[in-house]
């Protein structure tokens, strides 16, 4: 299933969500305290030692024999056991890493796709992606593939100047 063109006239990646990303990894490898958000704040019930991990904003699209579904807004919570996914007014998916048979994520071009072997891949775009993308390749391979995976190429390259203003 081809992905989605992008305008490459616009920033996939707002320069804050790249920080919060590389703080999350940073966080993720004991060299920063965790600031976890608050799971309650979304009606989000977590497993017995669950730990969430950030709150961020995607579109979701599902894979279909025909294409992409329509993008829904939705609000995600990142933990270390799964993404609880609500859209707009919607109910809660789990999708659970440790179900995961593909993972690809694509930060220059704002998606990470989670593939659970259904024939319906699930799609995250948007500049909330990047803290996706950090905590699937963590729990997925290891706290050690943050500083080689190349879906995180993004984040390794040097600091703009903007970043931690915005």
């Amino acid at each position: 299933m081809p992905l989605l063109r992008r305008d490459k006239s616009q920033p996939v990646m707002r320069d804050a969500d790249l920080a919060d990303a590389r703080e999350l990894a940073l966080e993720l490898a004991g060299l920063r305290p965790l600031r976890a958000p608050d799971p309650m704040s979304l009606g989000v019930v977590l497993e017995p030692g669950e730990t969430a991990w950030r709150s961020t904003f995607a579109w979701l699209r599902m894979g279909a024999p025909e294409g992409w579904t329509h993008a829904e807004s939705c609000t995600v919570l990142v933990t270390d056991r799964r993404l609880v996914v609500r859209s707009q007014g919607g109910p809660l998916w789990s999708l659970w890493w440790g179900s995961l048979v593909g993972f690809e994520g694509d930060l220059v071009a704002g998606h990470v796709v989670l593939d659970y072997g259904d024939g319906a891949p699930r799609l995250l775009s948007g500049s909330g992606v990047a803290v996706v993308a950090v905590a699937g390749v963590a729990r997925l391979y290891g706290v050690d593939a943050l500083i080689r995976h190349p879906a995180l190429a993004a984040l390794r390259a040097p600091a703009t100047a903007s970043e931690g203003q915005a």
